[in-house]
């Protein structure tokens, strides 16, 4: 509350892009860099995570905690989940739909949705069941760069063109012609 504390090379993130941060339920912290994979430092130590350990691809742009406590990476090479003990990727031989993971977030019937460069998809847990959101609703998606649960359990998408609301029914498209500033969001 009155001062700053700065992690650099010291415990492990030498002259990285920080794109993502993570504080998981057990308190530890968790940063994903670009071309510098992922660590967490639990108050004590740093453990990095890179290619090396599993994780799909060195740069890290999105960190997520489900409600199981996995820890889920959006990379450039698709989506890791990290049990604690090992990692899982997925890409789009997976059935993902595209490799360029921004944005990973959790819906309340469990369902892991993933924003991408090429759209927006969810996924239920059993092998092979990624489902594209632009099937669901008609319309493509693209540069998906941000993603949210409300209170209410609507999930906000943000990217290239623009805001969108899901309540599970409706899609919901706010643009500059709605009073956003940008259309890129």
């Amino acid at each position: 509350g009155k001062d700053f504390t700065n992690f650099g090379a010291e415990v492990g993130l030498p002259k990285t892009r920080i794109f993502s941060l993570l504080e998981d339920r057990s308190g530890a912290l968790w940063f994903g860099s670009i071309t510098g994979g992922a660590s967490r430092y639990d108050g004590k130590s740093f453990t990095k995570f890179t290619e090396k350990d599993g994780l799909g691809n060195n740069d890290v742009t999105w960190i997520f905690e489900d409600r199981d406590a996995n820890i889920w990476f959006g990379t450039g090479n698709g989506a890791s989940r990290y049990d604690g003990k090992s990692m899982t990727n997925f890409t789009t031989k997976d059935g993902l739909i595209h490799n360029s993971v921004y944005t990973i977030g959790q819906d309340a019937a469990g369902r892991i949705w993933f924003g991408t460069q090429g759209g927006i998809c969810s996924y239920d847990g059993t092998p092979g069941s990624f489902t594209n959101f632009a099937d669901q609703v008609g319309r493509s998606f693209s540069n998906i760069r941000a993603m949210v649960v409300d209170k209410s359990g609507n999930l906000w998408f943000g990217g290239q063109g623009g805001a969108y609301r899901y309540d599970g029914k409706t899609l919901t498209t706010f643009t500059t012609k709605d009073g956003l500033v940008e259309d890129f969001v």
